[in-house]
C-alpha cells in the first residue's frame, strides 16, 4: 500500500473515533441530565467536590496507564466537568436555593430538609454560621436555615448575635427532636475507645452517658456533629468514636454503637428558617425582634412590655444578650404570638 493510500486509510480511522467521542460526550451528557433530576429531588447541590475528585484521579491513573499525558487529558476532563456543571445549573436554575448550617450529615441539614421537603429546592451546606446569613444577605440563596435554641443547652448565642446585625429576616421555624448516637468504624467495647470527637453542646449533651461508660476516653471538640463523623471515618484507628445522628453515620459510613445517649430525652433544637422578604400570615404566626433600650432607667423594660400585655399579645420568650459596645449594654430578643400584619402587633412595635 502506497503512503497516500496509507494515509487516507489512517484518516479514516480517526473519524471513525471522532465520531465515537462525539456520541459518548452526547451520551455523558445526557446522563448529567439526569443526574441532574436525581440530584434535585435528593435535594443535593450542583458542585461535589469528593465525586470530582474520584473522577480525576481515576482519569488520572487510566491515563498514565495508557501512556497519556496528564496535563492534556487533566484539561479535557476539567472541560467536561464544568460542562455538566453548567448543564446542572441551567435545568436547576429555577430552584430555591437553601444554604443551612453544614457540612452534609448535621441536625442542621436534616432540619432543612424536613422544613423544604414539599418544595424543589437545591440545599447548600456552608460551614459557617455568618457563612448562612452572607448566602442569603448576597442573594446567593433564596433562604437559609440556622439552630437558634436548644432546649437543654439555651439559645445558640452566635446566631443571636449575627442575625441582630444582619438585614435578613425570620421567615420560618421548625423544632427538630435531637437524638444522639454513639459512632464508630467496628463494633467495639466501650472501655476501648480512647477518643470521642464531636461538637461541644453534643459532649455537653451526653456529658452523663460519657462519665459512665466512657471516663478514659479523651473528648475533641469540632465544629459540628457532622465534622466530627467525617474525621472518624477518615481515621486509621479504629479505637474513636463520634457523636452525632443516625443521618450521618449512614452518609459517612459508620456503625452506630449506642443509640439515644443524651441525656435528656426531651432534647430539642429550635432552628431559624432566614431570608429577606416577609412572609405572608398563615393564622399561626410568631415574630420576632430585638429592642435597644436608649435610656437606662427603672422601669424601661417593663414599659416596653406593657405595650404587648395592653394588647393581649403573648411572649413566649424574653432573653438579654450583651450590645458588645460598652458594658451593661443590653439587646433584648422578644419572640411572640402573631404577625407583623396583625394591627395589634403593628401597633405594639410601632409604640415600642
Amino acid at each position: 500500500m502506497s503512503d497516500e493510500k496509507l494515509l487516507r486509510a489512517l484518516r479514516s480511522k480517526v473519524d471513525v473515533l471522532d465520531e465515537k467521542l462525539i456520541e459518548l460526550l452526547a451520551e455523558r451528557m445526557n446522563l448529567i441530565k439526569e443526574i441532574a433530576h436525581v440530584k434535585s429531588r435528593l435535594k443535593l447541590g450542583v458542585k461535589d467536590v469528593q465525586r470530582e475528585a474520584e473522577i480525576m484521579s481515576r482519569v488520572e491513573r487510566i491515563s498514565k496507564e495508557k501512556g497519556l499525558d496528564w496535563s492534556f487529558t487533566q484539561d479535557i476532563f476539567m472541560r467536561i466537568i464544568k460542562k455538566g456543571r453548567d448543564i446542572e445549573h441551567e435545568i436547576r436554575k429555577n430552584l430555591l436555593r437553601v444554604a443551612y448550617l453544614g457540612p452534609r450529615g448535621t441536625f442542621t441539614e436534616e432540619a432543612t430538609r424536613k422544613f423544604f421537603n414539599d418544595i424543589d429546592a437545591e440545599l447548600i451546606p456552608i460551614t459557617t454560621i455568618s457563612g448562612v446569613i452572607s448566602m442569603v444577605e448576597n442573594g446567593h440563596a433564596d433562604m437559609g436555615v440556622l439552630p437558634i435554641e436548644n432546649s437543654v443547652e439555651g439559645s445558640v448565642t452566635t446566631t443571636l448575635d449575627l442575625l441582630v446585625r444582619s438585614n435578613v429576616k425570620i421567615c420560618g421555624e421548625i423544632i427538630l427532636p435531637v437524638e444522639h448516637s454513639l459512632l464508630g468504624k467496628e463494633k467495639i467495647d466501650f472501655n476501648e475507645i480512647t477518643a470521642v470527637y464531636s461538637h461541644p453542646q453534643a459532649l455537653a449533651q451526653c456529658r452523663n452517658f460519657l462519665a459512665k461508660n466512657l471516663p478514659q476516653a479523651r473528648l475533641y471538640e469540632t465544629s459540628s456533629t457532622a465534622e466530627a463523623v467525617r474525621l472518624v471515618a477518615l481515621n486509621d484507628a479504629h479505637d474513636v468514636a463520634a457523636i452525632g445522628s443516625a443521618m450521618a453515620a449512614e452518609l459517612y459510613g459508620l456503625l452506630v454503637l449506642a443509640r439515644g445517649i443524651q441525656d435528656e430525652q426531651t432534647n430539642e433544637t429550635r432552628f431559624a428558617v432566614i431570608g429577606t422578604k416577609d412572609m405572608p400570615p398563615t393564622g399561626e404566626d410568631k415574630t420576632s425582634i430585638a429592642i435597644f433600650l436608649l435610656q437606662d432607667r427603672p422601669g424601661a423594660l417593663c414599659e416596653v412590655l406593657e405595650e404587648f400585655k395592653e394588647r393581649n399579645i403573648n411572649l413566649t420568650r424574653i432573653e438579654s444578650r450583651p450590645s458588645k459596645k460598652i458594658l451593661g449594654d443590653y439587646i433584648f430578643f422578644i419572640d411572640l404570638e402573631g404577625h407583623i400584619e396583625q394591627p395589634e402587633v403593628r401597633e405594639s412595635i410601632e409604640k415600642i
